[in-house]
């Protein structure tokens, strides 16, 4: 059996699998989840993703569900740590409207630059970022990028121009499992570009991208105490939907 349905055999009623795979999973709380996790799910959960070599298990629970209090003492129980909390929001993009935007973008589909100098951009909007800083490497990163995304991953990689000098990324996609659920893997400005006001329209480009993939609604976050992204959220609105509490538990392999 392959991995992910090993792991989707036991967890599935109550998340969802965000593959990252070599590197990682992120199990995710499912809105309407069947049942609870048992510890003896989880601990076996735990035991394949150590033997398989992963460097750690990410969990995301919503803290406005009623099963919060229970899931959270069972992940604490077996040796996962907080690491953030988060906000996450919803858009339809039913009717949304691109208007006059000063961007060009570009893909690594395209082939007007390489993958190496796509993951050189991203690790630089990373730097001084106001989300907490990753704990996985670029090329981690990618690697998850792929694995999630599969053949067509490269439609995803955009880079943003103005006037012909690259300003930001992002990862628009549409989540496995969904037929129209776009997200966003990664968004972010440059470290020469924030401070111009450009984010708002960027972000907005970016869900542009995705009307354009299929996607009829949005779902986005960003760490709690990521003002400036949650402040473009609402310029473009997003609305807030939920709280949500983010656990690592890593493997020193």
């Amino acid at each position: 059996m392959p991995k992910i349905f090993l792991i989707e055999s036991l967890v599935g009623k109550t998340f969802k699998i965000l593959n990252g795979f070599p590197a990682y999973i992120t199990i995710e709380q499912k809105e309407k989840p069947t049942g609870l996790i048992s510890e003896q799910e989880l601990s076996m959960v735990i035991d394949l993703c150590s033997k398989w070599g992963f460097e750690r298990i990410g969990v995301s629970l919503d803290k406005t569900s009623e099963d919060f209090d229970c899931l959270s003492e069972i992940f604490l129980r077996n040796g996962f740590e907080h690491f953030s909390s988060r906000v996450e929001v919803y858009k339809d993009l039913t009717n949304l409207d691109k208007g006059e935007t000063p961007f060009t973008y570009a893909t690594l589909a395209d082939q007007s630059f390489s993958e190496s100098k796509f993951k050189s951009l991203w690790e630089r909007c990373t730097s001084g970022s106001d989300n907490k800083p990753t704990t996985l490497t670029i090329d981690q990163h990618l690697m998850a990028v792929k694995s999630e995304l599969g053949a067509d991953w490269e439609e995803s990689c955009h880079v943003y121009y103005l006037q012909h000098n690259p300003i930001g990324i992002s990862i628009p996609h549409l989540e496995p499992g969904t037929m129209d659920e776009g997200r966003l893997f990664y968004f972010g400005l440059l470290p020469e570009a924030r401070g111009q006001g450009l984010s708002t329209a960027l972000h907005l480009q970016s869900l542009w991208a995705l009307k354009e993939m299929g996607a009829s609604y949005y779902i986005g976050s960003t760490h709690l105490g990521n003002k400036k992204m949650q402040r473009v959220f609402k310029k473009n609105g997003c609305i807030i939907r939920t709280q949500t509490e983010t656990y690592y538990k890593y493997f020193s392999n």
